[in-house]
């Protein structure tokens, strides 16, 4: 296994470098982009470089082919989806090498891979407190596999809050997940790892284990309309709002102006890191400005609210 760990970091790195609080695309609508292998293989789609998220795609399908022979695992879903234009399909598969088969499960996470330095980074900056993760899923397994969705929040390195659910029965139609987010500290955190995977015995922790995963070829996991839940019916961060909003300037210190995609008849909220309501603002068209000058510096969740319903969810900073 060794061998084959080292023959991969000679050619590949997975990094992804996601700044300030920003929560994107959730709904796999506007998240994509096609790539070229540049080894002989067709032409694939994959994520955006500085998407939320990351598959394994980018970095084995687009191997040559004499350092192995590595599957799609993660594909634009334009057919089956539960709301939009596409949902996600991650499908689990081998990677061939003349060392043997690698079990490769169809993931997806905010996972930083460093293959040449034979490291795993998980995480990626945040500060807010949610109480779960959902969103819609379905799961055909093989096999009597079991597929995962797995959250976790650190402080310092250390975990302080998570959930997991092991999804370990087909569902063969689209049905909403729900993964409640347990804490054992009162702290806030400063990263968050979550990650969703077609064959649930992964484990990122080193890419030893990494190319140790277990499952059966061919599990297939579909995901859409992901988003962060607060516990409070009237709190929720999309990942992937119908309607778009654009905050500017962000990060600013004195002004943002909110501009929304639809004229909207509503309330503005804005919560702090501690999911404290902050401010209240009405708004009547598509674009309010906001005085943040007497806010403290720091990340903030904006909700608008129109007819009792999140329409739109973002954040800025204050400096």
């Amino acid at each position: 296994m060794r061998k084959i760990v080292f023959l991969i970091a000679s050619a590949i790195v997975i990094n992804v470098n996601v700044k300030g609080q920003h929560i994107p695309d959730g709904g796999f609508d506007d998240c994509w982009v096609e790539k070229d292998p540049k080894n002989g293989k067709a032409k694939f789609w994959d994520f955006k470089d500085d998407y939320f998220f990351i598959t394994l795609n980018a970095d084995l399908y687009t191997l040559p082919i004499y350092l192995g022979n590595a599957p799609l695992t993660a594909f634009r879903e334009t057919v089956d989806v539960y709301e939009g234009h596409y949902s996600l399909r991650l499908v689990s598969g081998t990677m061939t090498s003349e060392y043997g088969d690698i079990f490769m499960p169809g993931a997806m996470g905010n996972i930083n891979i460093d293959i040449i330095g034979v490291d795993c980074n998980l995480g990626r900056p945040f500060t807010f407190r949610p109480s779960a993760i959902k969103g819609w899923h379905k799961y055909i397994p093989v096999n009597r596999d079991s597929a995962a969705i797995e959250v976790v929040l650190k402080r310092g390195g250390n975990r302080i809050g998570g959930g997991k659910q092991v999804i370990k029965e087909g569902v063969p139609n689209w049905t909403a997940f729900n993964v409640p987010i347990t804490y054992t500290s009162t702290q806030t955190p400063d990263s968050i790892i979550v990650v969703f995977s077609s064959s649930a015995a992964y484990d990122f922790t080193d890419i030893e284990t990494l190319m140790e995963c277990k499952g059966q070829i061919g599990s297939t996991l579909y995901l859409d309309e992901i988003a962060l839940d607060y516990g409070d019916i009237n709190i929720k961060e999309m990942f992937a709002p119908e309607i778009k909003m654009n905050v500017y300037p962000n990060p600013s210190n004195e002004r943002v102006s909110l501009q929304i995609a639809k004229e909207t008849n509503g309330t503005v909220i804005i919560y702090d890191n501690l999911t404290r309501k902050i401010g209240e603002y009405p708004i009547n068209g598509t674009q309010i400005d906001i005085d943040i000058q007497d806010y403290a510096a720091g990340s903030y969740l904006i909700n608008v609210i129109e007819n009792g319903k999140v329409i739109t969810t973002n954040r800025f900073v204050k400096e």
